[in-house]
């Protein structure tokens, strides 16, 4: 079986635009996915926490220098923040279900859950996640001005409006 450089030129650029395709998702996608991130942490906002914070707050607890070097066997050595669910407090400890660890190189580390204690003289400064109303609501003013631009801009809904060019038939041909 003999291919033609006809069909072979049509080969390479079906398959030229199946890649630029897959090109495209894939930037789109990471995209999108940024967006949300950025969507779904803008909705949050942290204030200092409570005295005495309810069992189930979410916390995010800054270390200080003792807490560090004292933690750093079980969260990992220049750990920044603790993030998690707050099990309990005593006026010595917190007692917190880990979500997270953030390190001062930038670095997090996902956990699921375990339960730590962390004593009040290793935090620096304990915070409160809440949900912020007016953070998600300009998020999703955001969201949707940009949506209403991109169908606006592309044109996705059909006009039945004549072309407006000045071309109304053929030329005369004088």
């Amino acid at each position: 079986m003999q291919f033609s450089s006809e069909s072979s030129a049509a080969f390479v650029r079906t398959e030229s635009v199946r890649t630029n395709g897959w090109r495209v998702r894939r930037s789109l996608t990471a995209l999108v996915s940024l967006f949300l991130l950025g969507f779904i942490s803008g909705c949050y906002t942290f204030t200092p926490a409570p005295i005495n914070p309810a069992p189930g707050t979410d916390m995010v607890l800054g270390l200080n220098d003792q807490g560090r070097v004292t933690l750093g066997r079980s969260v990992g050595p220049a750990a920044e923040t603790i993030e998690g669910k707050l099990q309990s407090k005593t006026d010595s400890a917190y007692v917190i279900s880990v979500s997270s660890v953030r390190y001062f190189n930038g670095g997090s580390n996902t956990w699921s859950g375990e339960p730590l204690t962390v004593g009040t003289s290793f935090v620096q400064q304990a915070q409160e996640r809440r949900f912020s109303a007016s953070k998600t609501a300009l998020a999703v003013a955001v969201a949707a001005g940009a949506a209403v631009a991109f169908i606006l801009t592309r044109t996705l809904f059909g006009s039945s409006s004549p072309d407006k060019s000045g071309t109304s038939g053929p030329p005369d041909g004088s």
